[in-house]
């Protein structure tokens, strides 16, 4: 593949990048630096010119520790996102990536948040690649955000010290996204039509973001894929102390005789005594604390950016993620759109079908880099679903002329758009299919 080097004037400084087949790539640009459970600080420019040729350092997870192979591994994830992927990992990791079409003016803008349950997650995953997307006039942008212990501890004394504590992640988010709205000008991207998506713990963040006050009037519309709902439809209320408690469980086994302490210890050591303490119950460690921009009373109401909505039919409990989607619609109704998907391709190479994630090949146009032998009728879905996201990316709208009308989600119309290879149609999810897959789990589940 035949690459050179391009170069551009940012607010921050020169940026020097990659002109890859019409794309032009920008990898590991720091936006924002961090010491451990501290809020992040955005760069605001460098000396000299920044090589952003290379993807920077992911967040530290389990993927971190891990042999290639090893029992503990997710088999079907790693097998799947990260196949001769050889990242480097460190605390040091709030760097993010763009793509751009050459000679880009004007584009509309697409962030994207990596899911993985809070715990895992980074850019240099296979199928988050923004090439395909930036061929289609999209200015595509991926970053990194801490995870685990590293981006949602939250601690009594800690917030005494800096006035809050905990959240890191979805601050380091935040950060990211005024970074690209304080540069992607500089890359030809237009800040006033900006979109966010996510999947699974990616998209319970963006529902997040959007709802967050520090984000009002920021995204034009969200993607929200197989996680819609869960952060709007739960109730807010001050959990500090009891979150507070759970960690100070975390930090009496470390053996630390002061907070100064536990706050150095050696990286991989507090990782190990994280996975010891969180290994019941993982999730309950990868959650927010109540704060005002987060957590606060303003992520239960409506906001007025439209939203795609989305499911899989072999997903994580798909009924569950079917009725939060139609939830996530009633709650929006006379503030803005929501369109819902529902994906039941059956992916070849295994008998999985449509699991959790497996959608995001089809979203971002990577098929080619996966190891399935996907056949010409995946390539015209994946086709026909850029499509329709593009359209939504450029204009809040997902419909154009020679497609199938996708009309959003109301009082009246329940139906969602079905994605498969035998069509892309307006339809209802059996509810007796997604009550069985839930009851039955035939997916690999969400591999943390």
């Amino acid at each position: 593949m035949h690459q050179e080097q391009v170069s551009i004037n940012t607010p921050c400084g020169r940026l020097l990048g990659i002109d890859e087949e019409g794309v032009h790539k920008f990898l590991g640009i720091r936006y924002a630096t961090a010491g451990r459970w501290e809020y992040p600080q955005e760069v605001t420019g460098w000396e000299g010119t920044y090589e952003a040729v290379r993807f920077g350092a992911a967040p530290i997870q389990k993927r971190t520790y891990m042999e290639v192979g090893g029992k503990e591994k997710s088999e079907h994830y790693e097998r799947e996102f990260m196949s001769g992927v050889k990242s480097e990992y460190s605390e040091d990791c709030l760097f993010l990536n763009v793509w751009t079409p050459r000679d880009a003016q004007n584009c509309p803008v697409l962030i994207v948040l990596y899911g993985g349950g809070l715990l895992s997650g980074q850019t240099d995953e296979l199928e988050l690649d923004g090439s395909n997307l930036a061929r289609r006039g999209v200015v595509v942008v991926t970053l990194n955000y801490r995870v685990n212990i590293f981006g949602f501890l939250a601690m009594k004394e800690l917030a005494e010290e800096y006035g809050k504590s905990g959240n890191y992640g979805y601050y380091d988010q935040q950060m990211a996204i005024q970074w690209v709205r304080h540069n992607i000008h500089a890359f030809g991207g237009d800040v006033s039509r900006m979109t966010i998506i996510g999947q699974s713990a990616g998209a319970a963040s963006a529902e997040t973001q959007i709802k967050s006050p520090l984000n009002e009037g920021v995204f034009q519309g969200a993607i929200i894929q197989s996680s819609a709902g869960f952060s709007t439809m739960i109730k807010a209320k001050d959990d500090r102390q009891k979150v507070y408690a759970m960690w100070h469980e975390v930090y009496m086994q470390s053996g630390c005789s002061t907070v100064k302490e536990f706050k150095n210890m050696p990286t991989k050591e507090l990782f190990e005594l994280f996975e010891r303490v969180s290994a019941k119950n993982p999730i309950a460690y990868a959650s927010a604390i109540y704060d005002e921009n987060f957590t606060g009373e303003a992520k239960n109401k409506p906001c007025k950016t439209n939203i795609i909505c989305s499911v899989t039919s072999e997903d994580v409990a798909p009924i569950v993620l079917y009725v939060l989607c139609r939830a996530l619609a009633k709650s929006q109704r006379g503030k803005a759109d929501t369109y819902g998907y529902y994906f039941s391709r059956q992916l070849p190479g295994d008998d999985l079908g449509a699991w959790h994630s497996s959608d995001l090949w089809y979203t971002y146009g990577n098929l080619k880099k996966c190891w399935r032998p996907f056949e010409e009728e995946d390539m015209a879905l994946s086709d026909r679903m850029m499509t329709y996201f593009v359209n939504f990316i450029k204009t809040g709208n997902p419909n154009a002329e020679g497609l199938e009308e996708w009309k959003p989600l109301t009082k009246k119309e329940k139906r969602f758009m079905m994605f498969d290879i035998r069509a892309c149609r307006m339809g209802k999810p059996s509810l007796g299919k997604l009550l069985k897959n839930t009851i039955f789990k035939k997916g690999p589940g969400i591999g943390l």
